[in-house]
């Protein structure tokens, strides 16, 4: 017990540390962390993910909802919805191609009938908000591009998941040999329920919520008891069958936007106030943050096994296809005003992770044949996307892919990121060592446009 506690210290200073480094070297802490967690499970076998019980998926899902929840906070609603075209255009085009192009070379690779290879291509087929938001919040991109990545994440997190599902259960229900029979209107309209009333649940309880903020307020030691609405909001959208990871992200929007509508509208129908969070507050999500994404990838690593030598490298062969496929998306359909720079980096940051990994072990649970093929292969390809993401990213910030983009990407402007403005900390980055973002991911509430008139707010 001795050492677990001490572990637990070391980990959060080691979590600091390269937060820190990741700034100076342009190293990903979260690829660091990785390798931490793979060296103490499936290398030396010193922890297991057994060791967790109960608590470890538990835990999982719960950094997906905090790091989501966060990270909506910082997203301002005029942005997203002038980048709503080009985040669905791009998260769908990629989803689709990456899907098709890994079931096409798993079928190839593994030796399998095309309807295990098209599961292994669905549940690969998003890109990881644990991965991808982190990242972001650290590195100088525009609003458009921070936006696009930050919502593609969360998108595809829930395509995967619907996808992945409806595979699965005509898999069940009829032979791994046959084509799966699958009625497509019913899956897009599923999913199209799913964002729907996800994000209406979300907004509901954000609506409720900013409401008695300041009456909970009162109360003492109730910082933490935004998360408890979250978590709520995340098992009400999942028991009506929705998804709790949208509701959790509208929760985070809506929060920080209400304060942006003038009071003189809200009076016209609210005798009450919709308030937003306060700096401590926002701090405090901040470091709570930092500590759940320490953790996460350190258990990350422990649960990716790499036992057999086939499926790692296919997991290996597979990600080069994956890369190519999102840089044609990146040059055909990403706003040619975007920076070389910033669509290099969109190209990069494709990492697979949390709901692949959680999906992965479901075809092993319900019984198909192909259950455990299908979990190694995906635990390796999630492993390998990390490592090629953070070295990707590691390459573009210090400048050595700048004749391949040049070349690939010459579309985009050759422009560099114009640097963070002068009041560029706030208390809550400043608590986890990060710069600020000057577009994309906003500054914490109240989230407005400095252009906007005073007089919108009553004093």
């Amino acid at each position: 017990m001795a050492i677990t506690i001490l572990s637990l210290g070391l980990l959060v200073f080691l979590g600091h540390f390269l937060t820190g480094l990741f700034e100076k070297t342009k190293i990903p802490d979260v690829l660091i962390l990785t390798i931490g967690g793979i060296i103490l499970g499936p290398v030396f076998h010193i922890v297991s993910p057994d060791d967790f019980g109960k608590v470890g998926p538990v835990f999982t899902t719960l950094a997906l909802i905090i790091i989501l929840f966060e990270g909506g906070i910082h997203l301002n609603v005029k942005s997203l919805a002038a980048h709503a075209g080009d985040t669905l255009t791009i998260s769908v085009a990629t989803f689709f191609l990456t899907v098709l192009l890994i079931s096409l070379l798993a079928e190839l690779l593994l030796q399998i009938e095309y309807p295990t290879a098209l599961l292994i291509g669905v549940i690969l087929g998003g890109t990881s908000s644990a991965v991808v938001v982190p990242m972001v919040r650290v590195l100088r991109v525009g609003e458009a591009t921070s936006t696009v990545l930050f919502l593609e994440s969360a998108l595809t997190d829930v395509l995967v998941v619907v996808l992945t599902l409806a595979l699965l259960q005509a898999m069940v229900a009829g032979a791994a040999s046959a084509a799966p029979s699958i009625d497509g209107g019913s899956i897009a309209l599923g999913i199209a329920a799913s964002f729907l009333m996800s994000g209406l649940i979300g907004t509901a309880g954000a609506f409720l919520w900013s409401a008695l903020l300041d009456k909970v307020r009162r109360f003492p030691n109730t910082v933490f008891t935004t998360f408890a609405a979250v978590f709520i909001l995340y098992g009400i959208a999942e028991l009506q069958g929705y998804s709790g990871a949208i509701a959790a992200l509208a929760f985070g929007v809506a929060v920080a936007n209400f304060p942006n509508v003038p009071q003189r509208l809200l009076g016209k129908l609210f005798t009450f106030k919709l308030v937003g969070f306060a700096d401590h507050e926002q701090a405090f999500f901040a470091e709570v943050v930092f500590l759940v994404k320490t953790f996460f990838f350190v258990f990350l690593g422990l649960s990716i096994t790499l036992s057999n030598w086939r499926t790692t490298l296919a997991g290996l062969a597979l990600l080069p296809l994956v890369f190519v496929g999102r840089l044609l998306v990146v040059r055909m359909l990403a706003d040619r005003a975007t920076p070389r720079r910033e669509a290099m980096l969109m190209t990069s940051l494709i990492p697979k992770g949390l709901a692949s990994a959680v999906l992965a072990s479901i075809p092993l649970q319900m019984g198909l044949l192909s259950g455990a093929l299908i979990q190694d292969t995906v635990y390796s390809t999630v492993l390998f996307s990390i490592v090629l993401c953070a070295a990707l990213v590691f390459m573009v910030e210090r400048g050595h892919l700048d004749r391949f983009a040049a070349r690939f990407l010459a579309v985009f402007q050759d422009s560099q990121p114009s640097p963070a403005p002068k009041r560029a900390l706030r208390v809550s980055q400043q608590s986890l060592g990060l710069p600020q973002l000057d577009a994309g991911l906003i500054e914490p509430n109240p989230v407005r446009d400095l252009d906007e008139p005073p007089g919108d707010e009553t004093p």
